[in-house]
């Protein structure tokens, strides 16, 4: 159980991490669309699942670094998100 629940959280840190890491390369906005063609909270949706699920799992490093850097990149998606909606509006 403990070892499903660190390839979990890591699939989740991943789902959640990619569209961050892809804004960056020349091919991104692909990926970015993709993503929020359902809905711009997936990436959310999916780091905060990742943090939850990776709160049960091995212990040691993995976990750790798991649950560091699904809040991370929780934090990360609940700025650019805050900006995406209330950062564009006309005054």
């Amino acid at each position: 159980m403990q070892k499903s629940s660190t390839k979990f959280g890591s699939l989740f840190f991943l789902l959640s991490v990619i569209p961050l890491v892809s804004l960056m390369s020349s091919w991104g906005a692909i990926i970015v669309e993709f993503f929020n063609r359902v809905t711009i909270f997936i990436p959310l949706a999916c780091g905060i699942i990742g943090l939850v699920v990776s709160l049960f799992g091995d212990r040691g490093w993995p976990k750790i670094v798991l649950v560091l850097g699904n809040i991370l990149c929780i934090g990360a998606w609940i700025l650019l998100l805050f900006v995406a909606i209330y950062g564009f509006l006309a005054p």
